[in-house]
């Protein structure tokens, strides 16, 4: 069998799937690490709480025209340490071999590493954004207008049965139905057109609320590919690899759907609360089986066939000084949701930041913290720098780098680069 990078080329084939989320799935952009309370110096602010397209402090010339693009990625790895290495040592040096006594061995191999990375997972979402932002006196608030595309895709280990071996004339074969790579792979069109403005206001305080109408277009795809299949389609010249077995995942028909967000908002000279519900149509999407006929029978229960968008609501506040300068903010969601791959999530954040509109050589700053309370319940501290219009944002799980790539230790990571501009 040819020396096939199995996890590597798991971890490629993820990255390279996902070609490029408003902030009902994750942060966009610098709400990464200013959290879900996002921070009204930000044209992406409205994507937090379609309140913030509402007229307020920020926007100090009593109008605001803005215009954004921005590209994120988000990966996570669970279950996984040391799955390569164990592959490498365990399984592939017995694959090519017509031994009964390797193809025992690599049968007891073969089910221990299932039994240990059955679950085992690496997913990510990538996305693209471009944001446009209108306030003016005139309307008595704002409006914005959103496009973004976004990809996410999934990789699992899926252990059924018993695996057993046998050699066979120069190879070894495996039987089929009991593991497999579940593979899982969305694309999503996102268009949105949002209004905001105030209700009530005084002198140093005002209520704002806004709503947010999208149209959602949905590529959904799901395959189950027999491990079988994958060391059949590898043995002596013959070479496969994980990307060949899915590149066919991001085709298809989509589906189509219609959902609103909502938001309120009270701003007082020093501090803010807000509320918003996101999703709260609760959207549903097809899920096509691109699996063999023999796989969708034996790994049934791993192949889903519907998708839903569950509605979150979420509760923010930020005290702040009178320029809106300096602030501390937080954000903490009231029920679990889910995410482009259907992880559960149910977030908290907090930061601290100093953002202003200033000239480009006067950076803003921010650092922050959030956690998902469910799923797969990592933290992630981050930070960011806008320069000018140049947005720069991090956050991760963990700073053991070489302890991921190496080991494939449990963690995660978050990056965005973007520019917005106000005329």
């Amino acid at each position: 069998m040819k020396k096939q990078a199995l996890l590597g080329g798991i971890l490629v084939a993820i990255a390279s799937n996902s070609q490029a989320a408003p902030s009902s799935y994750g942060p966009i952009g610098p709400n990464i690490v200013y959290g879900d309370a996002s921070n009204s110096n930000t044209i992406y602010s409205p994507l937090a709480n379609p309140a913030y397209n509402a007229l307020n402090k920020s926007d100090t010339e009593g109008y605001r025209f803005g215009l954004g693009i921005n590209a994120q990625t988000a990966l996570e790895l669970k279950g996984l340490e040391g799955s390569s290495d164990n592959y490498d040592n365990n399984i592939k040096p017995y694959l090519n071999s017509n031994n009964p006594a390797d193809a025992n061995t690599l049968a007891t191999n073969l089910n221990s590493f299932f039994d240990k990375y059955n679950a085992g997972k690496v997913s990510n979402i990538s996305s693209v954004t471009v944001p446009l932002l209108i306030k003016s006196g005139v309307w008595s608030g704002g409006i914005s207008l959103d496009y973004s595309y976004t990809a996410a895709s999934e990789a699992t280990f899926i252990k059924k049965g018993t695996i057993t071996t046998a050699a066979t004339g120069t190879d070894v074969s495996i039987n089929s139905g009991a593991a497999a790579l579940g593979i899982n792979y969305k694309s999503l069109s996102e268009f949105a057109l949002g209004y905001g403005t105030n209700i009530f206001k005084n002198n140093d305080s005002a209520l704002s609320v806004g709503v947010t109408a999208r149209y959602l277009s949905m590529l959904s795809n799901t395959k189950a590919i027999d491990f079988k299949t994958f060391v059949d389609d590898n043995l002596g010249s013959k070479d496969k690899n994980v990307n060949d077995y899915i590149s066919d995942m991001n085709s298809g028909s989509s589906e189509s759907a219609i959902t609103a967000d909502v938001g309120i908002n009270w701003i007082h000279e020093n501090y803010s609360i807000g509320l918003v519900g996101m999703n709260l149509t609760s959207p549903k999407f097809k899920i096509h089986n691109l699996s063999t006929a023999a796989s969708s029978t034996d790994f049934a229960s791993f192949i889903k066939s519907e998708f839903k968008l569950k509605p979150q609501y979420r509760v923010t506040g930020q005290i702040n000084t009178a320029s809106r300068h300096w602030t501390i903010a937080g954000s903490y969601d009231l029920v679990k949701a889910n995410d482009l791959n259907d992880h559960d999530t149910q977030w908290w954040s907090a930061s601290a930041s100093y953002a202003t509109n200033s000239a480009w050589y006067i950076p803003d700053v921010r650092v922050g913290v959030r956690g998902n309370l469910v799923g797969n319940k990592y933290t992630y501290t981050g930070v960011g720098l806008t320069f000018g219009f140049l947005n720069l944002d991090v956050a991760t799980t963990t700073m053991d780098i070489s302890g991921v790539s190496d080991k494939q230790k449990d963690a995660g990571a978050m990056a965005s680069v973007g520019v917005e501009f106000d005329f």
